[in-house]
């Protein structure tokens, strides 16, 4: 899918250019010449750029507020895009160019600056962001598509990694949650979701901060944060720039006068350096992060929203009664499955087989749900409470040996069979060792299979967890990587839940 590289500018947003500007107020007597043009804006500042343009009185620009993941598309695609666009980031200007068929010209590299800023309507304000992404009263937009959400995603992260903990922990699960009810949540959160005693908290820009006014408290966590930075880009087609050129150097001219910088700062906005406001949240230190580790966590995140769509495959084989420091290799793995099932809401779709050798007559596997929705009502309870007691009953199944070849074939087979084209479509195969059926396929015949049987169209990916030193890491690389997937391995049993977490975060849709 084409991914919303929003962290590849705001993480220099700090040292952004600034617009040449004069001192004085726009030249009445340059006059408006040029023909009309249309500008679209970011809602927060298309108010201001609307006041400066009608004060000088040159009417044929028209300043219109709108969304900037709504005009990255049409600039994107070439259709309706408008002569000049004024995002909240530059980088909505790098996703556009990638396929659009005329690339963005900046015109003024920054116009103004804001940074974001953790808000709570009442009570206290988290003092990290990994904090605020794992409250519970958190409204976060959707960080493919509001540049706000995105920071405060990459912030957690940066925060994460710098304490050296698992930043899967925070990602997995608000992206499950937000997996869950994507009809009900809004791209852009801010602060009109909170209420004047709401203990609620969300995530803003300073400038939506300070327009507010309604005392609403505000923290920027000591990792530091990201800068938005506006610039001033012409979008329209080739062959209208040189036609609208005058229009373009008067909108310019205007933007760099004393006047809008005025407004711009009345509305709440910084300057294009940065400098810190008075009635602000004070200097901010701006996080380290680069371009690529930016995507890369937006990355992860657009796969973990998609719908899931998993058959856990769990070996039984008699090893996995082999003590692991206390408790046996099954105990571990279930306990780590079952918390791993606490990451996924009601409307992920999760079905459960077992496997060792000739576990069901001939047949090496068993299965013991069929993949349905967690929150789906079936006898005795929903779907998950089913869930809970087929983890219950592996242990009772144990014995024989690892009847990994067949059982992985017929597990692909059977979520390609039934694939949903709305989800990520995967097999989590959780083996302690090697395949050691005699009358199995040979791994060279599972690879070909798996190989014959990849449909582009309908892509089930294989994320395999081998558990112990045991495991056969080598084969199940080769198996979950020759469909898209990868393997984990867990060679300390007791780090099963990390690397469950870990397998999580690698899923594609």
């Amino acid at each position: 899918m084409a991914l919303l590289a929003i962290g590849a500018m705001l993480v220099g947003a700090a040292g952004t250019y600034a617009l040449s500007q004069g001192d004085g107020p726009a030249d009445a007597s340059a006059g408006c010449g040029g023909p009309s043009i249309v500008v679209a804006a970011a809602p927060e500042i298309a108010p201001v750029l609307s006041g400066v343009v009608a004060d000088a009185g040159c009417d044929q620009i028209s300043v219109q507020a709108e969304a900037p993941a709504l005009v990255s598309a049409r600039v994107a695609a070439g259709k309706d895009a408008p002569d000049v666009w004024v995002p909240d980031s530059s980088a909505w200007a790098r996703r556009a160019a990638v396929s659009a068929p005329a690339t963005p010209q900046p015109l003024v590299q920054s116009l103004a600056t804001s940074p974001v800023v953790l808000v709570a309507a009442a009570g206290r304000v988290p003092a990290s962001w990994s904090a605020a992404l794992a409250d519970d009263g958190l409204v976060l937009g959707d960080p493919l598509t509001s540049a706000p959400a995105a920071v405060a995603l990459v912030a957690a992260v940066a925060e994460a990694e710098g304490a050296g903990t698992d930043p899967a922990a925070t990602i997995v699960p608000l992206a499950q949650a937000q997996a869950g009810d994507r009809n009900d949540r809004p791209d852009e959160a801010g602060l009109g979701t909170l209420g004047g005693n709401d203990a609620r908290l969300t995530v803003a820009s300073e400038q939506e901060l300070l327009a507010s006014a309604q005392g609403f408290r505000a923290r920027v966590p000591a990792a530091g944060t990201m800068l938005l930075d506006y610039p001033v880009l012409l979008t329209t087609g080739e062959e209208r720039r040189a036609d609208i050129d005058a229009t373009t150097r008067t909108l310019v001219r205007l933007l760099g006068a004393g006047e809008a910088r005025d407004a711009l700062a009345q509305s709440g906005f910084r300057d294009p350096q940065g400098a810190p406001r008075g009635d602000g949240v004070g200097k901010v230190a701006v996080l380290p992060a680069s371009a690529k580790q930016v995507s890369a966590v937006l990355e992860t995140w657009a796969r973990l929203v998609l719908p899931s769509r998993t058959l856990a495959v769990v070996d039984v084989s008699g090893s996995m009664d082999f003590d692991a420091g206390g408790r046996t290799r099954m105990e571990l793995t279930t306990a780590a499955t079952r918390q791993g099932l606490g990451l996924f809401p009601d409307a992920a779709a999760i079905g459960l087989w077992a496997f060792s050798e000739r576990l069901d007559g001939e047949t090496d596997h068993r299965e013991l749900l069929p993949i349905r929705r967690l929150g789906a009502q079936v006898p005795g309870g929903t779907q998950r409470d089913a869930l809970g007691a087929g983890l219950a009953e592996l242990a009772a199944l144990t014995g024989g040996g690892t009847g990994l070849y067949d059982t992985t074939l017929a597990a692909y087979r059977a979520v390609q069979a039934d694939y949903d084209p709305a989800a990520a479509n995967s097999v989590l195969l959780v083996s302690d060792g090697a395949n050691d059926d005699p009358g199995s396929i040979s791994l060279a015949e599972l690879l070909a299979e798996l190989h014959e049987l990849a449909d582009p169209r309908r892509p089930v990916r294989i994320i395999a967890i081998g558990i112990s030193a045991d495991a056969d890491a080598a084969a199940l690389r080769r198996i979950a990587r020759s469909t898209g997937g990868e393997a984990y391995i867990a060679e300390d049993p007791a780090d099963m839940a990390t690397v469950f977490r870990e397998a999580l975060g690698s899923r594609r849709g």
